[in-house]
């Protein structure tokens, strides 16, 4: 098999890459002049005027817990005082578990009214599993329901024991 000389080595594209090599425009890049780099600042990327999610938040009774979370149930704040810190870490976390998901409805009703106005059909918002306002009051008086706020017992105070 013969063997094929480098593009290089022929004598027909020497000339050229030379000439490119030692060309000034290509050399100190003023092919790329002002018509090409004339905006030199890119303009900044347009705001969408689509909201990409919504938020809720929920707080205990008392406000010793309170949970930010998104529509999709991402926690996005959890605050909880030094009194709350001081009951049954696993009864504390129920808590603030359950408040993310109250969190959570909340701003999933808040996607739906917003995704509403935009002109979004009610199929489409049930297929999405957005809470209604009905089903999100039916699981608010639920969990009051469920989850009451008084002491156990005389000697519990703000989860605490005197």
């Amino acid at each position: 098999m013969p063997e094929h000389p480098r593009i290089a080595d022929t004598g027909r594209y020497a000339d050229l890459l030379d000439a490119a090599v030692h060309d000034p425009a290509v050399r100190d890049g003023a092919m790329y002049d002002a018509a090409v780099y004339a905006d030199a600042e890119p303009d900044p990327p347009e705001t969408p005027d689509f909201e990409t999610f919504t938020t809720g938040e929920a707080a205990s009774r008392g406000g010793g817990i309170v949970v930010a979370a998104t529509d999709s149930g991402l926690p996005t704040m959890v605050r909880v005082t030094p009194g709350q810190l001081r009951r049954d870490p696993a009864e504390l976390a129920a808590d603030v578990l359950r408040l993310c998901r109250l969190a959570t409805d909340r701003a999933g009703l808040r996607r739906r009214e917003y995704l509403t106005g935009l002109g979004l059909g009610e199929d489409a918002l049930r297929l999405l599993g957005l809470p209604t306002t009905q089903t999100l009051e039916r699981a608010e008086l639920a969990d009051e329901a469920e989850h009451e706020y008084e002491p156990r017992s005389w000697l519990d105070q703000d989860g605490g024991r005197w």
